[in-house]
């Protein structure tokens, strides 16, 4: 299955529409479209928005890596903002920060 055949199996699984999804990512339907049936190059930033627009990973999307995951709700919103951090230096930071609180719960 290609990236567009996997974004449509997971609107279809999400019981979206086409239109739906295109008002949840503020775009128009013709470029869901245009995703759906590989006519277009993603960008990578636009790829993490139909992940947590859809509940699955990024790895699924691009390349089928292992199975369907559901992400939750806190998981999305922290992708979510995650990708608002246009500045390489502020999202460097949260990485950092988010490696800590990982070090401070394994110990």
């Amino acid at each position: 299955t290609t990236m567009g055949g996997r974004i449509k199996e997971c609107r279809l699984k999400a019981g979206m529409t086409q239109e739906a999804l295109a008002e949840k990512l503020c775009t128009q339907k013709s470029l869901i479209s245009m995703y759906e049936n590989d006519k277009v190059d993603i960008k990578s930033s636009v790829v993490v928005e139909l992940a947590n627009a859809l509940s699955t990973t990024v790895g699924y999307l691009v390349n089928n890596e292992g199975a369907e995951e559901e992400i939750d709700e806190q998981m999305q919103e922290m992708l979510m903002m995650f990708t608002c951090l246009s500045d390489d230096n502020l999202r460097h930071i949260a990485i950092e920060q988010l490696k800590v609180l990982a070090n401070l719960m394994t110990n």
